[in-house]
């Protein structure tokens, strides 16, 4: 094993370093290098290697399951979650969907 292969070995006897997802460029890069430890992304990850094996390289696949990417910064989408503000009318509505619901459920009726 040589000095880099030694230094990206992780050290999980914590739980600790399973939780890290980073995601890193420089300015003006076309590349992005992406850590990941949730399965989730990591599914989505090696779907795409596999789509588009030009664009996303896996580098390494760590013995605790998380990955270290590249990918094109084109991937990398930063989002606001939507709110959306209900009126009282809007939430009394959905207030008394959701009663309804819960009383079919008890009744073992059909919503």
């Amino acid at each position: 094993m040589n000095e880099f292969e030694k230094a990206c070995e992780v050290d999980n006897t914590d739980g600790f370093a399973s939780h890290e997802n980073v995601i890193e460029w420089l300015k003006d890069s076309k590349t992005a290098t992406v850590t990941l430890s949730q399965g989730r992304y990591i599914t989505k990850i090696k779907k795409l290697a596999k789509q588009y094996p030009g664009e996303v390289e896996i580098i390494r696949e760590n013995k605790d399951g998380s990955l270290l990417v590249h990918i094109p910064v084109s991937y990398i989408k930063i989002n606001n979650p939507p709110r959306r503000e209900y009126t009282e009318e809007e939430r009394a509505a959905m207030a008394e969907r959701l009663r309804k619901i819960n009383k079919n459920v008890e009744e073992g009726t059909k919503c």
